[in-house]
């Protein structure tokens, strides 16, 4: 039997019941909303996700710059550019015509010889790149051979792209081609499993920006008030702003970066105003022990540049000038078909 003291306990907690759900439904929560529990709390990567996403993309489908106020001395599409003048060709190693200067050297660091390509160009339009296959499309999954491709571009200087069609990414990437854009398809930040890639944008004036592991919807159709000529999903990106960058957390859920495994590996650079570097070294396919990525971003440092980019190294790493790879090459080819190039061409003939 219940003492009144109990009596009274009972009914002073049904008042309070009573009073927490009527305040509950008034602000439109249940009572477990009234109690704060963690249950009703959205997933942060739900928050991330919504945030990271805005109402309406900034890219339409299919979308493509207009170039047309520009005076480029090369046309903005898939055309190859002007085959180089054989006395262009001044020694193994340099190239100068009116246009274009390249010289290559050499050097050896970590127990790995590496390559530099030193350019200059006259005009934005001569850093160029062309997709494999007979259509120059960067919508299709075509490869070619790495030598042939390059060869047909009549590129000074020509080097392996981003893989932009690799599979194993599930269509994540942003791609920009002369101009075009063929993928819009970042990734969404906060995600437990979200795999982001550092992002290269080369303006209309040739100029490289770099954004570290942008979300969906998150590249600008302008980059510092410029037009975009061409960006690359890989990375990561190994020097900025002249500095080393340390920190490569989460490039190994994009990619297979291998950061601490030493590889062959190889990056793009831009040194100033038209004035580009391509860096790459050798690897085990080619008898040298190849370098960790953290060790190739210090080479990339060393050689006085104010952005490097890390780009498809392993066996799809090809430096081509004066006519062939000059990489690693000894009479054993282990290069990749690939799906595209990126390079710099003579624009001789077309001032």
């Amino acid at each position: 039997m219940m003492t009144k003291k109990w009596i009274a306990l009972l009914a002073a907690l049904t008042l309070l019941l009573g009073l927490a759900c009527a305040g509950a439904e008034g602000s439109g929560g249940s009572l477990l909303d009234f109690f704060g529990s963690k249950e009703t709390e959205a997933p942060a990567e739900t928050e991330a996700a919504e945030q990271a996403s805005p109402a309406a993309p900034r890219w339409p489908e299919g979308f493509s710059y207009d170039f047309s106020d520009r005076a480029y001395l090369l046309p903005i599409n898939a055309e190859s550019g002007v085959k180089a003048s054989a006395s262009g060709y001044t020694s193994a190693t340099h190239y100068k015509d009116s246009t274009i200067e390249v010289t290559i050297t050499t050097g050896s660091k970590y127990s790995c010889e590496y390559w530099v390509a030193d350019i200059t160009v006259q005009d934005p339009s001569q850093l160029r790149t062309m997709a494999a296959g007979a259509a120059r499309n960067f919508a299709y999954n075509s490869e070619e051979d790495a030598l042939s491709l390059a060869k047909k571009s009549n590129g000074i200087v020509a080097i392996n792209g981003d893989f932009h069609t690799d599979n194993s990414r599930g269509g994540l990437g942003f791609v920009i081609r002369q101009g075009t854009l063929y993928l819009n398809n970042l990734d969404t930040p906060g995600r437990w499993n979200s795999r982001m890639a550092d992002v290269l944008l080369i303006d209309e004036d040739g100029d490289f920006h770099v954004l570290h592991q942008p979300g969906s919807n998150e590249v600008p159709q302008l980059i510092g008030g410029k037009r975009i000529l061409n960006a690359f999903t890989f990375g990561p990106i190994l020097v900025e702003n002249g500095e080393l960058v340390r920190n490569y957390d989460g490039s190994e859920s994009w990619m297979d970066m291998a950061e601490g495994i030493l590889r062959q590996r190889i990056c793009i650079c831009q040194a100033g105003p038209l004035h580009y570097k391509v860096i790459c070294c050798s690897g085990p396919s080619y008898g040298q022990p190849g370098m960790t990525l953290r060790d190739f971003a210090k080479v990339a440092a060393g050689e006085n540049v104010q952005i490097a980019y890390n780009l498809d190294g392993g066996d799809s790493t090809m430096l081509y000038f004066h006519g062939d790879k000059i990489n690693g090459n000894t009479g054993r080819n282990t290069l990749r078909k690939l799906h595209d190039i990126i390079y710099f061409a003579s624009a001789e003939g077309k001032k």
